[in-house]
């Protein structure tokens, strides 16, 4: 198999697992939680009072589908994600593999946040600590990702003005 194969098979699969989440996961726990966004999906972070909000509003039902089905699928995404940018990082700028450092902290920050967001989940009264910790991951999760994608875009159109 090709780089350039192996790479779309990857991105491939990514995007599946974000479709799963995106699809099913993510719209079936906000409805177990009147329309509250999940803790993953707060670009801007979220205050003890928002977290206690959440956790007291989300069913129960929909509390235990957040631990098993979207965690083990927010196992998954991060990984793949970083994967993903990588390749496209190497292929675009294979001498400076420096830059894999912002995929593979995104992929890390996603992996504590979701450690503490499960911790969260397991209380109706989550401690201020957890929760600060928790959206900052999140916050910087984000951030990794965002400046991954800019560096690719700006790789990308530097060679693209280039030819």
């Amino acid at each position: 198999m090709t780089l350039a194969r192996g790479h779309l098979l990857i991105i491939g699969i990514t995007a599946l697992n974000y479709a799963m989440m995106l699809v099913y996961a993510i719209p079936k726990l906000m409805k177990s939680a009147d329309g509250l966004w999940l803790f993953d999906m707060r670009i801007t972070g979220y205050s003890v009072e928002d977290a206690t909000e959440y956790v007291t509003t989300i069913t129960n039902e929909g509390r235990l589908f957040y631990l098993e089905v979207q965690q083990m699928l927010d196992t998954f995404f991060p990984g793949l994600l970083a994967i993903s940018l990588m390749i496209t990082l190497f292929r675009l700028a294979p001498k400076l593999p420096v830059l894999y450092l912002f995929p593979v902290s995104g992929a890390l920050f996603d992996y504590y946040e979701n450690a503490a967001v499960k911790q969260i989940l397991l209380t109706n009264s989550p401690d201020q600590g957890l929760v600060e910790m928790a959206s900052l991951l999140t916050g910087l999760k984000f951030a990794s990702i965002a400046i991954s994608l800019l560096v690719i875009l700006w790789i990308w159109r530097r060679g693209k003005a280039n030819d």
